[in-house]
């Protein structure tokens, strides 16, 4: 083998070793599934994640949307010892950072959360948790640690351009109207 061969065999096999080492790497993919609101213009979905072996995850939700909308989008885990611990090492909601909070009580449970908006989105929206299950716990050790992700939609009320071009001339055409009637009335 020639040198540029082996040196790149040796670069994978150390990026190899180092992702073994780093501890069973859990990934889940949830398409999110939405219920329609009363009044047909929001709607609401909300999916657990459970991991059940310490180490580090990334997981992604993907949200499909018709048209342009607010979404609003929850996580939060909620442990009351290491094997119930999720810890959200960064949370992106459509490449924005999202931010955490971690609370410990007197007792020792610790509930993490985070929330995050973004208006005018439509198409795919993508969630992206990542995170450390199971605290202080030996990597590989079985635990029963989640988390639930919460998703908001309300459909926007911002009409499309030619919506918007037709509401304009129709105003304009009342507004024309109500000024001829108010120079007839003088004249």
């Amino acid at each position: 083998m020639n040198r540029l061969t082996s040196s790149l065999i040796a670069l994978l096999s150390a990026g190899l070793l180092a992702l073994t080492a780093a501890g069973p790497a859990a990934a889940k993919s949830v398409d999110v599934t939405l219920i329609s609101g009363t009044d047909g213009g929001s709607y609401t979905g909300a999916e657990p994640v459970a991991h059940t072996e310490v180490g580090s995850f990334t997981d992604t939700f993907l949200l499909r949307l018709t048209g342009p909308s607010l979404v609003e989008v929850g996580m939060i885990t909620i442990g009351a010892s290491d094997d119930q611990f999720i810890n959200f090492t960064k949370v992106l909601f459509n490449g924005v950072e999202m931010p955490i909070f971690t609370q410990t009580q007197d007792d020792g449970t610790r509930t993490s959360f985070g929330f995050l908006s973004q208006q005018g989105l439509s198409g795919n929206v993508l969630v992206t948790v990542e995170g450390y299950a199971g605290g202080s716990l030996p990597l590989g050790s079985d635990i029963i640690a989640s988390y639930t992700g919460t998703f908001n939609v309300l459909t926007s009320v911002v009409p499309e351009p030619a919506s918007a071009g037709m509401m304009l001339a129709g105003l304009g055409v009342m507004g024309a109207m109500g000024a001829i009637a108010r120079r007839r009335r003088k004249g």
